[in-house]
Formats: C-alpha cells, structure tokens, sequence
C-alpha cells in the first residue's frame, strides 16, 4: 500500500503530529488531490485546543480550502482529469440531505454530517495528498490566472477568503452602484469582502477597530473612490455620526454585511448600521455570534429591512467568484493588497498555526501550508 505523509490531530490537549499515513484512494464520485498550498487561519490554534469547541472525530488530518493539482480521478469523473489545477473546497454537502453541511477537517456540523466526518470525510488537506467529493473541486483557469494575469499559488490562496463574504453579499443581491457597509472590515473575512464588493461594482463603507489595517485598506482600494474607512468608537452615538460622516450620499445605505467574531456579541456597530439603513435595506449575518442578537422589531417593520442569514455559499456562487477573479474584476494576492508572511512545511505545521495567531488576525497578511515546499512548483 503506497503511503504519504499527513498531520495527525489526536487530542487538544497533545501536540500536532506528522505522520506516514496510507495514502487515500479514490472511489465513485471522488478524486484525490496533491495539495500544493492551503491557508492557516488565525483561529487555528482555537478549534484544535478546545477553545473554540468545534465538533471533530478525533484523530483525523485538520484543514482548510486549498489549491492542488488532480492526480487520480474515480470512474464516474466525466470532466476532471488528472494534472488539472483545482481549488478545494472543504465546504461538504451531504449528498442526500443537501440542508446539511460540514467543514472538511474543521467542524463536523450536525448529527446528519457528523457520520461524514467520523468515516469517508474525516481527513483534509494538511497532508500531501487529499480525497475529494468531485463537486467540491473547482478547476482554473491556469491561462488566464497563472500566464495572463501572473498570479502565483500563493495568490490563488486567497480565492477561500473572499468566497466567504461573496456568498454573503450575492445572497442579499448587492448591486452595482450601492453602498454596502461591512463590519468589522479588518479582519481576513472583513478585508475580502471590501475587495469583493468593490468589484461587484459598490461602494463601501468599512468598519474597524485597527487603524492601521484601514488605512492599508484606503492605501490599496482607495482609487477606486467608492471606499470610505470608519474606526468604531465603541458607542451607539459614536458609530452612527462616524457612518453618517462617511456616506456619500444622502438616502442611506441600501446594504450591510455582518462578519463579528465570537467576541462582538455585545456591539455598537450592529445596531448603528441598522438605525441608518435606507428603508428596503438587507442585511447578511455570517458572523460567529455565541449568543442573541437584539432586533428592534419596529424598525425593521417600519422600514422594510431583510435580514439573511447566511453560512457560506452555494456552488453557483463559488463558479461565479471564480470567473470574476478569471477576467480581472477580482484581484487576488499581493495585487489585491494580502502578502503572505509565512509558508511552512508540514513539518513546520506547529510554528505555522502560532504564527497564523500573531500575523494573520488582521487582513493583508496570511500564512500558508505547504506540504511539499514553497520551492515545489506546479
């Protein structure tokens, strides 16, 4: 049986660990993957200690979406062949249950995914190689992408990070000409959706805390002259003259997107940005809150406002991503203002998830895994 080398997560109380693992195989409806490059997240080191208490069945490979090259396809792949360029997304669907979703080396979802994650699905891609659905692998360009726009793996890289708030922003039908506000903006989430709407032709307001991550945020988007910047104040009459101060128009906002972590249950913004809403504004909520929300009812009811509750995307909204960042519309990378800071073996798998805590927590900067080196070339 021909083996690969993978990390191995046992327990969130032991270290992460390489191993010499059989190498997986595939089957009907899937392909496996030599995983080239994948983003380590900052919140990593949370979901792998318990801090963050994400179901996982223990012990399995961890992961996150990644770029790879097909090298083995099962006998009902009808399009993908080996050698091609695909990103992988770990964002699963049950095949008969399609409500119900996990993410692939991450978070089990519920009691209909989890049986997916304890067999089939249990290990991703921080490993040589990786077994895939075939739905959840997306070829690319490599002509337009690679050749005609010069991206490199490293910038692909950055194609997870703006699926996430596209998913969002397509969901509640942002439209060319619209302002959207979006917060907290400073965040890896946070700065790809300011990317993804300002591409969708928007203009946007972003808010954050990190002075210092706004201005990188004026400093690379800034020309377009469709984003302004607010820094939260931390009060409700605060972050409401702050987004006044920043519209450029005098009907107010026609959308919001909301990404708060965890800890922003307890916010001002959230209820600024509603107050001042045009009347038939939407509003996505893709943010980790851990606890309720308050929703004045009569304002919403008053102004006709939708909310949308969103996790994630659909697969039509991921071919859509991908073909805007084909033609040009969407930058990736370094073009579109994120450097990557750290590439780590997996070897290096421990130092690569301290360092994505300290580096990759605010955007512009990420850290990758790369199990076969940045020298390996695809």
């Amino acid at each position: 049986m021909e083996h690969h080398r993978a990390v191995i997560h046992t327990s969130p109380s032991t270290s992460l660990s390489v191993q010499s693992v059989p190498k997986p195989s595939p089957g009907p409806g899937s392909a496996i993957v030599k995983i080239v490059a994948t983003p380590v997240l900052a919140y990593t080191k949370e979901v792998l200690t318990g801090e963050r208490p994400y179901p996982l069945s223990l012990p399995l490979t961890p992961g996150m979406s990644a770029i790879g090259r097909v090298t083995a396809t099962g006998p009902d792949a009808t399009t993908l062949r080996p050698g091609a360029l695909v990103l992988c997304d770990i964002f699963l669907t049950a095949r008969d249950s399609p409500s119900s979703h996990f993410l692939m080396g991450v978070h089990a979802g519920g009691p209909v995914t989890k049986p997916l994650m304890d067999g089939e699905w249990r290990h991703s891609t921080w490993a040589e190689h990786a077994k895939f659905p075939l739905e959840n692998l997306y070829p690319l360009d490599e002509d337009l992408l690679l050749r005609k726009h010069g991206y490199s793996v490293r910038d692909l890289c950055t194609l997870p990070a703006a699926l996430v708030p596209f998913g969002g922003l397509d969901e509640i039908d942002l439209r060319v000409g619209e302002t959207v506000v979006i917060a907290p903006a400073t965040g890896a989430f946070g700065g790809a959706a300011v990317s993804v709407a300002l591409a969708m032709g928007a203009s946007v307001i972003a808010m954050g805390r990190n002075q210092d991550t706004l201005g990188r945020l004026n400093d690379t988007f800034g020309a377009t002259n469709r984003l302004s910047t607010v820094t939260m104040t931390g009060t409700l009459e605060g972050d409401m003259a702050a987004l006044r101060a920043a519209s450029a128009t005098t009907h107010g906002f026609s959308a919001y997107l909301d990404l708060s972590p965890p800890s922003a249950a307890l916010n001002t913004y959230f209820p600024a940005t509603l107050s001042l809403l045009a009347p038939g504004g939407r509003i996505a909520v893709m943010g980790g809150y851990g606890g309720n929300l308050e929703i004045p009812c009569g304002m919403i009811v008053h102004k006709q406002l939708k909310f949308v509750g969103k996790y994630m995307y659909t697969r039509e909204q991921v071919e859509r991503c991908l073909r805007m960042a084909e033609t040009g519309v969407l930058g990736l990378g370094e073009k579109a203002g994120v450097r990557t800071v750290g590439g780590f073996g997996l070897w290096e798998v421990e130092t690569a998830v301290d360092t994505a805590k300290d580096e990759a927590n605010v955007w512009g900067r990420q850290v990758l895994l790369e199990p076969w080196g940045e020298g390996e070339r695809i």
